[in-house]
């Protein structure tokens, strides 16, 4: 097929008389403009400018005002095209001279993405069918945008606040699930309000010249019965109606403190609150609770607190006493019998003399006792000239200080070991001497080196008591005669003498091998 520019070529030739421009574009019209454009088709150029192609597209919205205005705007479809594609050319997609009957808006609803207008469906819009919204045998951009357009006799409003929907409600949500900044008004919900129902408020739809004090709806609500004002927020917030909150002490001048900030306002403000001024001081209130009986004055602060009845009392810094041990657990009147005032000792025996066991011949108890029990004894005897070590350490006052009586004590071993003296006295009351306190089995005693008269021979394996039979009152004498010991063993009757060593050894008797000397 030969080509336009061709087919014109030969045309001029032919039909010299056709020559103008818009001739020649007439004789070569593809084909018939669809029915709504018909009436244009005897002029081509109400469509076109001769031979400038680019010019189409203003001729084209030159009719269709609508769309010239929505991509003047940037609005509906062919808006959003325009910010996307600047050079806009109507016929790239919508082709004519296609014939009267001929769809050149070529629109294919199945695949086509509505988020390329101005009107995304979101929410509950998307999947619906075009014909929800779109009227069949009306343009697509007629459809309504605004929410009322659609939905304005399914609202429940009743038109009275007004038609923008989107303040409450929205498209990615049910109808009934609301959601509306009541901050944007002149009462924000806060704590509790904000769960509440729109209808809880708002009765039979008003919205407009609400009371906003809260006994305007809670006068129902109100224990006090109006004893305390409609100023419910001076003490209540908007979270719950219980643990008010309330600046007692910029209020009233009485901080609540301690157990006062717990207790309910009904404790102290009595018959509904109907006593506007309570007592402000301790025994006004708590006269009932003074265990004291009145003793110890009115002022109760001066001892206990308000965070417990406890005492919390300096007892060192007001008298110079300290409560340590047992004395700190103790009641105040275990001491205080009478009023707060009078005198008492700070003595040990000025308060115990009755307990003392030792009948006053100890005066000094702390030597020995402390606050923490009389039972608990705490005496260092390193300091006397009796340090306790090894047996002695463990062993009870008791034991040695048998009357209670500490002065003047024995340190004797025998003064307190002498009946179980195995050796009856025969070595002298000296027992340290070979015995020590670890232990009377435990004795060391060289007699070689702490005597003058070696253990040898036969000697060496004696017992003490061989020698040693003779209670002595003092020193450890014994004569180093032989025969002082061995009279009874002297065959000789005497008639050598004393010296059996001239003879004999320590080693045996029998043995005279000394003679041959």
């Amino acid at each position: 097929m030969a080509s336009r520019a061709g087919l014109l070529l030969i045309i001029s030739l032919v039909a010299p008389s056709l020559a103008d421009a818009a001739s020649v574009e007439r004789l070569v019209m593809p084909g018939p403009v669809i029915e709504g454009h018909a009436d244009l088709e005897s002029e081509c150029s109400n469509c076109h400018k001769a031979f400038v192609a680019g010019e189409q597209t203003a001729l084209c919205l030159d009719c269709h005002k609508d769309v010239a205005a929505d991509v003047a705007e940037h609005a509906g479809l062919h808006g959003t095209l325009a910010v996307a594609t600047p050079q806009l050319i109507c016929k790239s997609c919508h082709t004519e001279h296609k014939g009267r009957a001929a769809d050149i808006v070529g629109l294919n609803r199945n695949l086509f993405d509505h988020d390329r207008t101005d009107f995304p469906l979101l929410g509950a819009h998307a999947g619906r069918d075009c014909a929800a919204c779109h009227e069949v045998g009306k343009p697509f951009r007629d459809a309504p945008s605004s929410c009322v357009g659609c939905h304005g006799k399914q609202q429940p409003h009743h038109e009275r606040l007004g038609e923008d929907c989107g303040l409450c409600h929205s498209e990615t949500r049910r109808w009934p699930d609301v959601r509306f900044d009541h901050a944007t008004t002149d009462f924000p919900l806060t704590g509790a309000h904000v769960d509440a129902v729109c209808g809880s408020c708002h009765v039979n739809e008003v919205w407009k010249d609400l009371p906003s004090s809260c006994v305007a709806c809670h006068s129902g609500d109100d224990v006090h019965r109006g004893t305390r004002g409609g100023k419910c927020g001076s003490c209540h917030n908007t979270t719950r109606w219980s643990g008010a909150k309330f600046d007692h002490f910029e209020e009233t001048g009485f901080a609540l403190e301690g157990r006062h900030s717990e207790i309910v306002c009904a404790a102290c403000h009595l018959d509904n609150m109907a006593i506007k001024q309570p007592p402000k001081t301790c025994v006004g209130c708590h006269s009932a609770d003074d265990d004291h009986s009145g003793r110890f004055g009115s002022d109760c602060g001066h001892c206990h607190g308000v965070a417990t009845w406890e005492t919390r009392y300096d007892h060192l810094a007001e008298t110079g006493f300290a409560l340590l041990g047992v004395h700190e657990n103790l009641s105040c009147t275990s001491c205080h019998k009478g009023a707060l005032t009078d005198a008492l000792p700070t003595t040990c025996v000025g308060c115990h003399d009755k307990d003392d066991p030792h009948h006053g011949r100890q005066r000094a108890c702390d030597s020995c006792h402390t606050v923490v029990s009389w039972h608990s004894v705490a005496f260092d005897h390193g300091f006397t000239q009796f340090p306790l070590i090894g047996m002695h350490a463990s062993a009870a006052c008791e034991a040695c200080h048998s009357n209670l009586e500490f002065a003047d004590t024995s340190q004797v071993c025998g003064d307190c070991h002498g009946k179980r003296d195995y050796h009856k006295g025969a070595l002298g009351p000296a027992c340290g001497t070979c015995h020590n306190p670890n232990g009377w089995d435990r004795w060391q005693f060289d007699h070689d080196k702490q005597t003058t008269y070696p253990l040898t021979g036969g000697h060496a394996d004696l017992e003490c008591a061989a020698c040693h039979k003779v209670p002595l009152h003092d020193k450890v004498i014994l004569s180093r005669a032989c025969i002082s010991c061995h009279v009874t063993d002297d065959v000789h009757d005497g008639r050598f003498g004393t010296d059996c060593g001239r003879c004999h050894s320590t080693e045996s008797f029998t043995d005279t091998a000394l003679l041959g000397r």
